[in-house]
């Protein structure tokens, strides 16, 4: 019972850092090409793109998980390694379809992964808080309850 809660606290993670990503790859592409790009058109088929950088730039937090708790040390050094992979996946993705482009735009390019990482990161964060704060909440009503009860 308590490795499905886990797996399916595991799956939400996963589905909310998808989506966050998705959202925020898809704010990047938009600006990015309107300052680097502008005369650019694409078909339906570049709205592929985000979900599928997003599911990879997922799926590469795989690297931060651990069944041992971690140091904080341990931990910094999972999420660098975290932002490499999908420092790398992009770049590489983009090499491997021909495009090309200029050092200013990879410098723009690598800032703007690291900027949406945070923001996925900062998302999660904030809400695994909110969430902390419920559950500790219920469970000092709970207790409160169950003193009086006895009480």
């Amino acid at each position: 019972m308590k490795s499905r809660h886990f797996g399916k606290e595991i799956w939400i993670e996963f589905v909310t850092a998808f989506l966050i990503c998705t959202a925020g790859i898809c704010m990047l592409e938009g600006i990015m090409g309107m300052m680097f790009f502008p005369e650019e058109r694409f078909g339906y088929e570049a709205f592929f793109s985000p979900p599928l950088f997003a599911f990879f730039s997922v799926g590469f937090g795989l690297v931060t998980r651990s069944r041992k708790e971690l140091s904080i040390r341990q931990v910094i050094a999972r999420h660098i390694l975290h932002l490499a992979l999908i420092e790398a996946f992009v770049f590489g993705v983009n090499y491997l379809s021909g495009v090309l482009f200029s050092w200013k735009i990879g410098i723009a390019l690598a800032l703007a992964i690291a900027i949406i990482f945070a923001m996925v990161y900062t998302v999660m964060y904030m809400n695994d808080r909110k969430s902390a704060a419920l559950f500790n909440e219920k469970l000092k009503q709970y207790q409160e309850d169950a003193a009086n009860r006895e009480g």
